[in-house]
C-alpha cells in the first residue's frame, strides 16, 4: 500500500502534522519507536501562543495555569513579573502527547510501532522508506518529527547546525504542607542557562538548561544543589532524573529532498533563548501538512511552500538566538534590564500569545503587534 504521507515520529510536531493531514482526507501513516502513553523528558510548559495553535482543547491534561513569573540573578535579586493573564499552561508531556496522539487516530491517521530505519530514497513521484526489518513502505511524501537525533535528517542529509542544546530535569514530591512554588527562571544557575520550577498541582518538575553545554559544566551534580538551595530538600530526592537534547539551529535549516519535509526538534526549530520548543514543534508540523496537501491539490512543490511557511518560525528562532547570546553574555546586566526595562512587554506579549519577535517589536514600538 501507498500512502499520501508517512509521518515518522509521534511526539507534538508529527501528531500535529499526522491531524491536519488526516483531516483534510489524506492517507496517513504515523511511526514511533515506542507505543503510547510513553515517557517523555520535557517540562511540559504549554505556553499561550502554543495553546492557540491546538485544532483542539487540551484541558484534560492541564495540571495548573501560571500568570506570573518568579525569576532571580544566581538565586538572589528575586523578582516576580506579573501577566495580564496566563502566560503558561503546564502539562506532563508524556499525558499531552497521548492526548495530541489520540488526536491524530481519531482524525484518520493510522499508526505503526516500528524499529530503526535503514534508509529513505525518493524518486520523482514518491518516496521509499525501508525499515530495520527489511519491509519498505512507501508514500508520495516523508516528514521527519522523529526528533534532535532523527534519523530520517541524517538519512536524507538535510542540514540543520550541530547547535544541540540540553537540559536535564526530575520530579520532586514536597513534604506534606510544603506549597507548591511559582513558575520560576533562575538565571546563571548554569553556565549559558537557567534553572527552573514549575508546579504541577501534586509536584514540581525542576530542571536546568544550558543553549552551550559544550561549553559549560553541566552534571546531575548541578541539578541536586539546585533543588537544595531553591527548594530546601535533598537533591537525592529528585525522581525520573533524566537529561534531554534539544533541537536548535534551525534557522540554518535546509532541506536536500523534494518530497522530506523535517518538523520540530528534527529541523531544529527549538528556540536557543529559553530552550522551549512545544510552539514551533506544533506550528511546524501544521505547516508541513498544509505545504503538501496544497501541493497535491495545486501541483507544485510542497518544499517551496513549506520553506515559505517556515520563515516566520526561522525569522524568529534567528531573533531568540542573537537575543540568548547577548542576554547570557551580559549576565548580570541583562537580567536588570529584563526586570527593570522589558518586563511588562513581555509579559503582556506573553499573555497575548505573543513569540518572542512579536514582543520585541513591540517593546520597539510601544504598540502590540500580533505575528503568524
Amino acid at each position: 500500500m501507498q500512502y499520501d504521507v508517512i509521518v515518522v515520529g509521534a511526539g507534538q510536531a508529527g501528531a500535529a502534522c499526522a491531524y491536519d493531514l488526516a483531516a483534510a482526507g489524506l492517507s496517513v501513516l504515523l511511526l514511533d519507536r515506542r507505543e503510547f502513553p510513553r515517557f517523555k523528558a520535557c517540562a511540559g510548559g504549554v505556553t499561550t501562543k502554543a495553546l492557540r495553535r491546538y485544532r483542539f482543547s487540551i484541558a484534560p491534561v492541564i495540571r495548573q495555569v501560571e500568570s506570573d513569573l518568579r525569576v532571580s540573578m544566581y538565586l538572589r535579586r528575586e523578582a516576580t513579573l506579573r501577566g495580564p493573564a496566563p502566560i503558561c499552561a503546564m502539562t506532563v508531556r508524556t499525558e499531552l502527547d497521548a492526548l495530541c496522539f489520540r488526536q491524530a487516530l481519531q482524525a484518520g491517521a493510522r499508526f505503526e510501532q516500528i524499529g530503526a530505519l535503514r534508509a529513505v530514497d525518493e524518486s520523482a513521484e514518491a518516496v521509499a522508506l525501508t525499515l530495520a526489518d527489511g519491509r519498505v513502505l512507501r508514500a508520495r511524501y516523508l516528514v521527519g518529527a522523529d526528533g534532535a537525533h532523527s534519523q530520517v535528517r541524517k538519512l536524507t542529509g538535510a542540514f540543520v547546525p550541530d547547535r544541540t542544546a540540553v537540559a536535564m530535569e526530575g520530579i520532586v514530591q514536597l513534604p506534606a504542607g510544603v506549597p507548591l512554588p511559582v513558575t520560576t527562571f533562575d538565571f546563571g544557575v548554569v553556565g549559558q542557562g537557567y534553572g527552573w520550577l514549575f508546579p504541577k498541582g501534586d509536584h514540581v518538575n525542576v530542571g536546568i538548561y544550558t543553549r552551550r553545554p559544550e561549553e559549560v559544566e553541566f552534571s546531575k551534580g548541578q541539578l541536586r544543589d539546585y533543588v537544595q538551595r531553591r527548594l530546601g530538600v535533598s537533591g537525592e530526592s529528585i525522581e525520573h532524573l533524566v537529561g534531554f537534547p534539544i533541537g536548535t539551529g534551525g534557522e540554518y535549516y535546509q532541506p536536500r529532498s523534494e518530497r522530506v519535509l523535517l518538523v520540530g526538534d528534527a529541523a531544529g526549530m527549538a528556540e536557543a533563548l529559553l530552550g522551549e520548543g512545544i510552539h514551533n514543534a506544533v506550528l511546524t508540523g501544521q505547516m508541513a501538512a498544509n505545504a503538501i496537501v496544497l501541493a497535491l491539490a495545486a501541483n507544485t512543490s510542497a518544499r517551496v511552500l513549506y520553506d515559505d511557511y517556515s520563515a516566520i518560525v526561522r525569522g524568529d528562532i534567528d531573533n531568540c538566538r542573537k537575543l540568548g547570546q547577548l542576554f547570557y553574555k551580559f549576565l548580570p546586566v541583562s537580567y536588570g534590564i529584563l526586570r527593570h526595562i522589558v518586563a511588562d512587554t513581555l509579559m503582556n506579549g506573553f499573555a497575548a500569545g505573543m513569540t518572542t519577535t512579536g514582543c520585541k517589536r513591540a517593546f520597539m514600538t510601544r504598540r502590540p503587534r500580533f505575528d503568524f
